[in-house]
C-alpha cells in the first residue's frame, strides 16, 4: 500500500482523517513538532517524523519513500501566525514535494475561500496556498468543507454555549468521519485529481440550530446565548485577549458570509464520491457516547 505523509494529524480535523486512512491500511508517516505526543494518540499504527513546516531539511527527510501527501495547517491567532503556517508552511511543503517528486497532495481548504473574500487574511492565507499548489506542478486536489460538526463543542464553556454574531447565517454541518472518507478516496482514485471540490453536509442550518440539536442531545441542560460582534470585540480589545480577538474576526466573517455564497457547490463531490449524510443529530449521538462513557 502507498505512504501517506500527513502533515497535521493529531488535531480535531486531522485525526479523523489519520484513523480513517490507518483503517484504509494506508502506510503512514505522520509528521509532527512533537512526536511523543503524537504516539500517545496512534501508538505503533504510523510511522514518525519529527521536524517544523519551517524547516526544508526536516520535510525533505520526511517525505523519503512517501509518495502522496496530506496537508491540514491552521494558523492563527496573529496575522503574521496565518501567514507563516498556513501559505508559508504550505510553500514550503510544496518546494519539498517537488524534490521528492511526490505523485499527489490532498490538502484542506474552506467553503467560503474566494477571491472575493480574500480582504480577510484567514481567507487569504487559503487562496494563496491554493494558487501556490496548482502552480507547483504536482497532481493536487483541493477540499473546502463546510463547518464540521466537531466545532460545536468548542462553543460550550460552564454549561452554555455562546457563539458571536446574529447566528442567522446558514451551514452545511459536516462530520469529520464524513470528510475523512472523502480524503481517503482521493489517494485510492485519479478521479479527483487535479480538482477543488466543495463538500457539504446534508442539509444547511444556523449555528444557533446547530448548537440546540447538540446540546438537546448531549448536554440538555446547557443553555445558549450569543454576544453581538460589536460587544465581543470591545471585550476582546479591554482583555487584550488574542486569541478571542482572532475569535471575534472569524465569526465576524461567517455572520455575514454563508454556505449559499460558495462559488461551486458540492455536486461534483458528490458525484464522484456521494454525499455526506451524517445529520448534527446523528454526530451528535455518537459524540454523547464517546463523552459519557457509553
Amino acid at each position: 500500500m502507498s505512504r501517506i505523509l500527513v502533515v497535521g494529524g493529531t488535531g480535531m480535523l486531522g485525526r479523523p482523517v489519520t484513523m480513517e486512512l490507518i483503517k484504509e491500511n494506508f502506510d503512514l508517516r505522520l509528521f509532527t513538532t512533537n512526536a511523543e505526543r503524537a504516539r500517545e494518540i496512534f501508538a505503533d499504527k504510523v510511522e514518525y517524523a519529527a521536524g517544523n513546516i519551517d524547516d526544508p531539511t526536516s520535510l525533505k527527510k520526511a517525505m523519503e519513500g512517501c509518495e502522496y501527501i496530506y496537508i491540514n495547517l491552521k494558523g492563527g491567532p496573529r496575522d503574521a501566525d496565518y501567514i507563516r503556517v498556513e501559505e508559508e508552511g504550505s510553500k514550503n511543503i510544496y518546494a519539498a514535494a517537488n524534490e521528492a517528486s511526490i505523485k499527489k497532495i490532498v490538502q484542506i481548504s474552506g467553503a467560503n475561500v474566494d477571491e472575493k473574500n480574500a480582504r480577510y487574511i484567514f481567507v487569504r492565507v487559503k487562496l494563496e496556498a491554493e494558487h501556490a499548489l496548482k502552480a507547483s506542478g504536482v497532481t493536487y486536489t483541493i477540499l473546502r468543507p463546510s463547518w464540521f460538526c466537531e466545532s460545536l463543542p468548542l462553543f460550550l464553556r460552564h454549561n452554555k454555549a455562546v457563539y458571536i454574531g446574529s447566528g442567522k447565517t446558514s451551514f452545511y454541518f459536516l462530520a469529520a468521519p464524513d470528510y475523512a472518507r472523502i480524503v481517503a478516496r482521493c489517494f485510492q482514485t485519479d478521479r479527483a485529481d487535479n480538482k477543488t471540490l466543495t463538500i457539504f453536509g446534508p442539509e444547511p442550518m444556523p449555528i444557533s440550530e446547530a448548537l440546540r440539536r447538540f446540546l438537546s442531545i448531549v448536554y440538555p441542560d446547557a443553555k445558549i446565548d450569543h454576544l453581538s460582534v460589536w460587544l465581543a470585540k470591545f471585550s476582546a480589545m479591554i482583555t487584550f485577549n488574542k486569541s478571542l480577538k482572532s475569535a471575534v474576526r472569524v465569526m465576524a466573517f461567517f455572520d455575514k458570509h454563508d454556505d449559499s455564497e460558495v462559488a461551486v457547490g458540492p455536486e461534483e463531490t458528490d458525484r464522484l464520491f456521494g454525499g455526506c449524510r451524517t445529520t448534527v443529530e446523528l454526530w451528535s449521538e455518537v459524540y454523547r457516547k464517546v463523552v459519557k462513557g457509553i
